[in-house]
């Protein structure tokens, strides 16, 4: 494919983090917003089986499509205390790749968009299969960070945290939801619990609700550990009929005691024993911030899209309703984070980006990056029935996301003819290619006619074996897509009879040249935030 004269964002802007060798990985994927989305579908308090249940099958899958992840754990924690912030809505759960992982050459922005990304995928599949008598209402998403941790001892040491901190604040909540059940305010029962010990939450529940919080379940109260269990597999019988054994690696759910060595004595083939000390592990895990006053992109590309675009039966070599099925996600997007000032997409992949001044998560990149690969995937999913009411969702779509810094708005504008230039010329190949397949040749013999034709030659090439003029191809899949807020004027009912107007941004969805004529004719796009 040709090269573009834009590519240069690419190379020199573009931040493609790879995590250290000789370190393990930990993913760490926490829910956004939950506790208006547990509000919404009206989870039980002070913890609901079914929506932990759901997550421990999302983590179960997760160990079943990535080996390379020896370790989840993952805990009841709906509400961490904050002075400033008195509840924290989150549903944290940690992934543990093994210490010699080249998933991806550890480029970071792949792990973290990948892993949250299959993570919403699996999550809203199986909705149904944990709650078949409630819709899902709203589109659930996730965030995520990766840490490494450079010894088994700080791998222990996080897990070990993360159960402590598990107790803790499922004893909170538990005490906490009894005493608003009970009539209290929610503000009154956090005076009765501040201060508190855990003795006195325990004495609380036993003399007021006749509540033993060791009796309370064992997954509220340990959380969930997810991992590879040897088990004894018959694989064939011999001569006599007797059963032959081998010993396999089968994904196990357990809510037991991760603290201590007991559990990684019995389990070393996960991990190997070490000593372990709780607290310095919380300081390792700073995130990366990408710069400030810098427009950031956020460009989403879809994984595997071939295989999954066939198993969908999607029109070759482009599929209308696939594509406005992406432009419908890309503009909940936009409404989603009010910072997206522009995005532009074609086939599976989409760009997004922020204003320079954006705040969103402190500018962490791997939030940013996380919590937008999640929201498409939840939204493209969540949206798929309107646009293939015939169709179903027979594999979870997966994206994956990487971060592009630009100092200067001209940069920006750049990067966007770079993905354009892209657009027209991997449909022009693609409309050449399924041309000359559906007339009969080989997928091979296409992509040996193609190779080393420039434009020209492969606009001729339609015009003459197949009567086609390109330029009257679909200005969508020729230009690509673009969503930008765009101001109109509405009627508005006033007393008396009279009408007035009103002024509302709404989000267009256009299919346009991006040469500086576009940004003359719109110059508020970027600056309206």
């Amino acid at each position: 494919m040709a090269n573009s004269e834009y590519e240069y964002v690419k190379r020199e802007f573009e931040y493609d983090r790879h995590l250290p060798p000789s370190n393990w990985i930990v993913v760490r994927i926490d829910g956004c917003h939950f506790h208006r989305f547990s509000k919404i579908h009206a989870f039980e308090k002070p913890n609901d089986e079914n929506a932990l249940n759901l997550m421990n099958d999302c983590a179960t899958a997760m160990l079943e499509k990535f080996p390379d992840i020896v370790f989840a754990y993952g805990v009841s924690d709906e509400y961490r205390y904050d002075i400033r912030h008195p509840f924290i809505p989150c549903l944290p759960y940690s992934f543990v790749f093994r210490e010699e992982t080249q998933f991806y050459h550890r480029r970071e922005s792949k792990i973290l968009s990948l892993c949250v990304s299959y993570f919403t995928s699996v999550y809203v599949m199986k909705w149904k299969d944990f709650f078949p008598n409630k819709e899902l209402k709203e589109p659930p998403y996730f965030d995520a960070r990766a840490v490494c941790y450079p010894n088994l001892k700080t791998i222990r040491d996080y897990l070990a945290w993360r159960q402590v901190d598990c107790h803790i604040n499922n004893q909170y909540n538990t005490c906490f939801w009894m005493l608003v059940k009970s009539g209290k305010s929610e503000q009154e029962a956090q005076l009765a619990l501040k201060g508190t010990f855990a003795k006195d939450k325990n004495e609380l529940l036993a003399q007021q609700f006749q509540i033993k919080y060791d009796d309370e379940p064992a997954m509220f109260r340990k959380g969930s550990s997810v991992y590879r269990e040897k088990v004894e597999t018959t694989v064939k019988t011999d001569d006599y009929g007797n059963p032959i054994k081998r010993p396999r690696l089968k994904v196990t759910v357990a809510h037991i005691d991760i603290i201590g060595p007991e559990f990684w004595e019995n389990h070393q083939h996960i991990l190997r024993e070490g000593k372990f000390m709780l607290e310095f592990v919380k300081k390792i895990g700073i995130g990366h911030m990408l710069p400030p006053c810098n427009w950031i992109v956020i460009r989403i590309n879809a994984c595997q899209f071939d295989q999954f675009s066939i198993m969908h039966s999607f029109d070759k070599p482009n599929d209308e309703t696939a594509l406005r099925l992406m432009n419908a996600s890309a503009s909940l997007m936009m409404e989603r984070y009010p910072d997206i000032v522009f995005g532009y997409g074609f086939s599976n992949e989409y760009s997004f980006v922020f204003h320079e001044k954006t705040e969103l998560y402190q500018r962490q990149e791997s939030q940013i990056l996380s919590s937008c690969s999640s929201c498409f995937t939840s939204l493209y999913m969540t949206k798929w029935k309107e646009f293939f009411p015939k169709k179903e969702l027979v594999q979870t779509p997966r994206f994956e996301a990487e971060a592009l810094c630009c100092p200067k708005l001209k940069i920006v504008c750049e990067y966007l003819s770079w993905r354009q230039a892209e657009c027209h010329a991997a449909n022009q190949y693609d409309t050449c290619f399924w041309m000359l397949v559906k007339s009969g040749k080989s997928e091979k013999e296409a992509h040996e006619i193609l190779k080393g034709t420039l434009s020209k030659d492969k606009n001729e090439l339609l015009f003459h074996q197949f009567q086609m003029n390109y330029n009257n191809e679909p200005v969508m899949f020729r230009k690509g897509s673009c969503i930008y807020q765009q101001k109109v004027e509405e009627l508005s009912g006033a007393e008396g009879g009279n009408n007035g107007t009103r002024e509302r941004w709404d989000v267009k969805v256009d299919h346009v040249d991006l040469g500086p004529g576009f940004w003359q004719k719109h110059p508020l796009i970027m600056t309206n935030c």
